[in-house]
């Protein structure tokens, strides 16, 4: 009986016994975590924390490295696709070896942190774009989701933290009631406002990846309506260039790309006497048909073309705005510590005239007009999307702050990558290159 019974065990088939887990795979899944907890953090991070932003953006650009190391991707594939990158990586590179040696000259004591910072920003938008690119397109679109939901979370709080006064903000700064006209008048809401205002084209790009081309419309006109209540008219501005330009690039993505082309190209040549035309002989500082921050901003812009003028070639140094001698300048509407330059001179082009020569404002330009001419290669019906973000973050960099803050800068970065991250929405089942 024993003997029968050890027969008819072993005459049995073994049960299949389950397979290894894949080598690493507890890490890939901690990476898809990380992945997914930042894109679903960027839009209350944003709402709630505009400041926090380098954060998420260090944290990306580490995760974008260690995905493509997991991925293999600094094998062929990926370095291919970074070739094909090379005229404008180097472009950059020139960009912040410049800012490099111009700290020599800087009069600001955080010049070497700036071009760090910009350094990890640059390397941020290049390992994270060649590893969204790559990824399968079940994990983009589950991101995809992701970012969306968390950008109505962070879209509704601080929707809800301005209809009550911002009762958290003021809570975490301790911020006294006496001092709400302040908070409400300065710059807690205009940052979230500025950059929910870059986030609204990635988002709605999704929403059109999602299969809701209608409502991909309304994401960007519901914005700009909430935008009218608020006193961040860069904000205005910018989703109202982004609007138009949706529109254009709707008829022609063509025309609508000449047309920036020879809009930058015509800002950067001309910015130097355009400034000193309005604070001197147009004396637009004085008129009546602006309000009072625009005379603020026509003022600041003809005192930085002055002292742009001043080191034509090479510029006063990387961050040089907000250390420059104020030389007897007093400003008529609200002058900022010892210079007339409240730290920076609220227009991206003049900023790298001043602080980096002729020679910083053709780098400049040579990267803008290759990311302009980068958004030909997307797919037609995405390119409206990608043309509107840049038109908003040219119009906004034009009115409002320091390029080289690192939270505005880190704003530009996420914007681009979830537009990025959008494109990849809908793509073939196994297409990881697209």
């Amino acid at each position: 009986m024993p003997v029968e019974s050890l027969d008819a065990t072993a005459s049995r088939p073994a049960p299949p016994s389950p397979a290894p887990p894949p080598a690493g795979s507890g890490v890939d899944a901690a990476l898809r975590g990380l992945a997914g907890a930042a894109a679903l953090v960027l839009g209350p991070l944003a709402a709630l924390a505009p400041r926090g932003l380098p954060v998420w953006a260090i944290l990306v650009l580490l995760l974008s490295l260690a995905g493509l190391a997991r991925r293999g991707g600094f094998g062929r594939g990926t370095f291919r696709r970074i070739l094909r990158l090379t005229p404008p990586v180097a472009a950059v590179a020139a960009f912040l070896l410049l800012a490099l040696v111009s700290s020599l000259w800087s009069p600001s004591d955080r010049a070497l942190e700036t071009v760090l910072e910009i350094g990890y920003i640059a390397l941020g938008t290049l390992a994270g774009g060649a590893w969204i690119a790559g990824l399968p397109a079940a994990d983009a679109r589950r991101l995809g989701g992701l970012f969306l939901a968390g950008g109505l979370a962070g879209g509704l709080l601080f929707a809800v933290e301005a209809a009550l006064d911002f009762p958290l903000n003021r809570w975490w700064n301790a911020v006294p009631d006496d001092q709400l006209p302040n908070l409400l008048n300065g710059n807690v809401p205009k940052r979230t406002a500025a950059l929910l205002c870059l986030l609204v084209w990635p988002a709605a790009l999704a929403v059109d990846r999602f299969g809701r081309r209608t409502l991909a419309l309304l994401v960007p006109v519901g914005y700009a309506l909430a935008c009218l209540p608020l006193t961040s008219r860069s904000a205005m501005l910018g989703i109202a260039a982004g609007l138009v330009t949706l529109a254009a690039a709707r008829a022609s993505a063509l025309w609508t790309r000449r047309l920036f082309a020879a809009v930058v190209t015509a800002a950067f040549l001309l910015v130097l006497p355009a400034a000193l035309l309005f604070a001197g002989p147009l004396d637009l500082d004085h008129s009546p048909l602006l309000f009072r921050s625009a005379q603020h901003r026509v003022e600041i812009w003809g005192h930085a073309a002055d002292r742009a003028l001043r080191t034509p070639v090479f510029g006063q140094g990387i961050d040089a705005s907000r250390s420059l001698p104020p030389e007897g300048a007093v400003s008529e509407f609200s002058p900022i510590g010892d210079s007339l330059l409240p730290l920076h001179p609220h227009n991206a082009f003049l900023q790298v005239w001043l602080e980096t020569g002729a020679v910083g404002a053709a780098l400049a330009l040579a990267v803008m007009l290759l990311l302009l001419a980068a958004t030909a290669r997307l797919d037609r019906r995405d390119q409206p999307f990608a043309l509107a973000l840049f038109a908003t973050a040219m119009a906004m960099g034009s009115t409002a702050y320091g390029i080289w803050q690192p939270w505005w800068m880190a704003g530009f970065l996420s914007a681009a990558l979830m537009l990025r991250l959008a494109t990849r929405i809908g793509a073939r089942i196994g297409d990881k290159n697209r």
